[in-house]
């Protein structure tokens, strides 16, 4: 049940985020009122008992609301100012703080209004006597505290993926482990023509640009980036929990497709169109933990090898895709594929000859 909410989170991260701050903050606000209940009730019979009731509801409606400007700000707002990073930090701060103000003014007025006989100016000022207390200014800090601790959890579950964190925290890959997984290869066209035309910062803009519209397709075909490498990206799928395996060949058509919808906005910035060449394989891999102080996730075995060097047969061979015997053999049987067999090739560092297959979709 938890690795299929991880991977849900991993497919639609945006939604992700979402049900992550509206969550944290909920929980966060009633959290802080278990804590500070005492205090909560002394304010309660400084103003008057009849009139400043403590809701169980109010911590919830404020974490709510806190989350959900949050998610507002964030997708809607700051996205359209670009005035540099410290800007952008001030901003936030500014703007989360406002937030906070305006979200506890207008729950505990709501609340003073709807569930007492309390007037509209006597809710303003029992408002305006709570946050010029202690107490307030504690609940600020700790409301920044806990956003910027859910804000961390977000980037490091986009950046790794939901599942991959949760693995490492349960210890999963402390020890090396074998899993049956399809890698894909997914490496630029002409990179060395492109990084000579643009230069190497506008070469690096234009690479982030391509592998952020590959971040948009990838949730959708459960697929997880294993590295960026250069100019080329290695994505990974489990291919005992995968449902479909043809997943990594529609990946690969939906990300073609999103680059060919978006040439024009490619040639206006950078004045060329992007195109990538892919190799599929799959197999039996050893997975672990590797590193002392910076640790990452890696695996080991010659399926990885063997995509690679497929993937240098994509020039010679005039193909777009190419797949191996391994991962043609998952696919077969599926009738809205067929792997057509090239020929067999000595791979470099390698003995024996490999056979090399195009993948042909049935739509």
């Amino acid at each position: 049940m938890i690795y299929k909410l991880l991977a849900l989170g991993d497919r639609y991260p945006k939604q992700a985020d979402f049900v992550l701050l509206i969550l944290g903050f909920s929980l966060g606000a009633n959290f802080f009122m278990l804590l500070k209940f005492e205090e909560l009730e002394e304010i309660r019979v400084m103003l008057d008992r009849s009139h400043f009731d403590i809701h169980l509801i109010n911590p919830s409606l404020s974490g709510i609301l806190i989350g959900l400007g949050i998610n507002l700000l964030e997708s809607r707002i700051i996205p359209k100012i670009n005035m540099g990073y410290w800007f952008n930090i001030l901003l936030r701060f500014v703007l989360f703080s406002l937030l906070i103000l305006g979200c506890i003014a207008l729950v505990h007025m709501s609340s003073s209004l709807l569930f007492s006989d309390a007037g509209f100016f006597y809710s303003i000022h029992s408002y305006l006597f709570f946050i010029n207390t202690p107490l307030f200014f504690t609940l600020y800090i700790y409301l920044l505290m806990l956003g910027i601790s859910i804000n961390f959890f977000r980037v490091i579950g986009n950046l790794f993926g939901h599942g991959i964190i949760f693995n490492y925290v349960m210890g999963k890959y402390r020890e090396p482990i074998e899993e049956n997984r399809i890698f894909m290869f997914l490496d630029l066209n002409d990179s060395t023509r492109i990084a000579e035309k643009l230069g190497h910062v506008k070469y690096s803009r234009f690479l982030n640009k391509c592998f952020t519209d590959l971040s948009e397709v990838l949730p959708m075909y459960d697929g997880e980036i294993y590295q960026y490498v250069g100019d080329e990206a290695v994505i990974t799928w489990n291919l005992d929990t995968i449902k479909n395996p043809l997943k990594p060949i529609w990946l690969y058509k939906a990300y073609e497709e999103k680059l060919d919808s978006k040439s024009d906005e490619y040639l206006e910035k950078f004045g060329v169109t992007p195109y990538f060449k892919a190799a599929i394989n799959s197999g039996v891999v050893s997975v672990s933990m590797v590193g002392g102080r910076k640790k990452e996730m890696a695996f080991h075995g010659d399926v990885l090898n063997t995509a690679s060097r497929v993937l240098e047969q994509c020039g010679k061979l005039s193909k777009s895709l190419l797949i191996t015997q391994s991962f043609s053999e998952a696919i077969s049987g599926n009738p809205k594929v067929t792997a057509i067999r090239l020929k067999e090739v000595f791979l470099r560092g390698k003995n024996d000859m490999v056979a090399i297959y195009q993948p042909i979709l049935h739509l």
